[in-house]
């Protein structure tokens, strides 16, 4: 999730909004939007994750400018940093030889829902050698979620 929360940004879509299926109750949300604000490598970054539970993970950082932008589903993971001239997609078996370490999709959505979230991805940049904090300034559900961008 590291990866996604270091490379993202918003842009507008022509990609029609998601609406729940029929069989999620009231009380039942199948999106979550993410808040967060933190730091990479010295430098103070925003940004938001936006997830359709077990099927998306969007991520966008800015700061003034887009840094970068990324996606995960449950079969890829796709990155885009424009300044770092970054732009991959990839398996998650790519990014267990990148990290040293194996990641799923069902463990980016528990991250990112856990209570102590801004820990957990803090940690995990740190594992993978960046120096990074992160601070999660809301968390919502959501019945209706339009996402940004396309790859």
């Amino acid at each position: 999730m590291v990866m996604l929360a270091l490379v993202a940004t918003s842009c507008r879509s022509t990609r029609p909004t998601t609406t729940p299926t029929p069989e999620t109750t009231p009380t039942e949300s199948l999106y979550t939007v993410i808040t967060f604000t933190g730091t990479v490598e010295g430098i103070n970054v925003s940004g938001q994750v936006r997830m359709e539970h077990g099927k998306v993970i969007w991520c966008s950082v800015n700061k003034f400018i887009e840094l970068g932008r990324a996606m995960a589903t449950p079969d890829s993971v796709w990155v885009r940093a424009t300044m770092m001239d970054v732009n991959r997609e990839g398996s998650y078996r790519d990014l267990e030889r990148l990290t040293g370490r194996r990641i799923s999709f069902a463990d980016l959505e528990a991250i990112l829902l856990s209570d102590d979230a801004d820990r957990r991805i803090t940690a995990l940049g740190r594992q993978l050698g960046y120096n990074v904090q992160v601070h999660i300034t809301r968390r919502e559900k959501a019945q209706r979620l339009t996402f940004p961008f396309n790859k």
